[in-house]
């Protein structure tokens, strides 16, 4: 199984520093049995250029 980044809907977004947009969320990481590896800043703008964007929503 992946790991994921998940982002919960009721996170209230930040500006990013790199794009700008208020987009930057806290994400958690987590195993693909859903076991928490820890947390994260994830700027939904900059990741949507990257082809490996797997983020979801919770």
């Amino acid at each position: 199984m992946t790991n994921r980044i998940l982002i919960s809907q009721e996170s209230q977004p930040i500006p990013c520093e790199k794009c700008g947009q208020p987009t930057l969320h806290v994400a958690r990481l987590v195993t693909g049995d859903g076991a928490l590896l820890g947390q994260t800043m994830v700027c939904t703008e900059c990741r949507r250029g990257r082809p490996d964007s797997t983020e979801s929503s919770v």
